[in-house]
């Protein structure tokens, strides 16, 4: 039975979580709020409470055919980007069992950084400007570097939008022209179907897969 461990059960993480259980597999994830993880287990879900940027809350982990590191930056925790990004990823890292088959990390299109128009792909220089990204970028190195390296995928999202959350909603509800820079582009993808790529990516073979994706 395929199963999943998950960090960040947020907007994207959560669908993730769903499309496991809807499978009739295991899903088990790791939230700082016990309440979150009463709600959790009522719903199948299994739970388990610790904090990626607090090494010994994290205890052993349990080992599971996909991990998933879909940590979001929350600014009221008190804690640094980098603590969560960084040093979190580390932190599970190295607590995860070495039997560990596959390791997803959710990452960003902002490590690209270039703002003029012009197209990117994967191999295209990373020049991120903005803190967020710079975090993203360093724990994505952080990763491959790390002895589970070759066993993980990067998953660069672009902006997610979906039910809850609408870029602009209200310029375009009352049909107000959005202000954008004057080459610039707006990358979006659906939640739901970058939770749809997080499946594909964890059952595909990995001898066939490259190590960054676009999505």
């Amino acid at each position: 039975m395929a199963s999943l461990l998950l960090f960040g059960g947020g907007y994207l993480g959560r669908r993730v979580a769903d499309i496991w259980l809807a499978n009739k597999q295991q899903v088990v994830a790791v939230t700082r709020f016990a309440e979150r993880a009463a709600v959790w287990k009522q719903e199948g879900i299994e739970p388990r409470v610790g904090d990626v940027a607090n090494a010994e809350s994290l205890g052993a982990l349990p080992l599971s055919d996909t991990v998933l590191f879909a940590v979001g930056f929350d600014r009221r925790a008190g804690a640094t980007i980098e603590s969560v990004f960084v040093a979190g990823l580390r932190n599970v890292l190295d607590r995860l069992p070495k039997k560990t088959q596959r390791i997803i990390y959710i990452s960003s299109t902002g490590v690209y950084g270039q703002n003029d128009g012009q197209w990117v792909d994967e191999n295209a220089i990373c020049q991120p400007t903005r803190p967020g990204a710079k975090a993203c970028l360093a724990a994505e190195r952080l990763l491959f570097q790390h002895p589970l390296g070759q066993r993980a995928i990067v998953l660069r999202a672009a902006g997610l939008y979906g039910p809850g959350r609408i870029p602009r909603r209200r310029e375009i509800e009352h049909g107000e022209a959005i202000p954008v820079p004057a080459a610039g582009f707006l990358n979006l993808v659906h939640v739901d179907d970058a939770a749809r790529v997080v499946r594909t990516v964890a059952l595909a073979d990995r001898q066939r897969l490259s190590k960054i994706y676009n999505v």
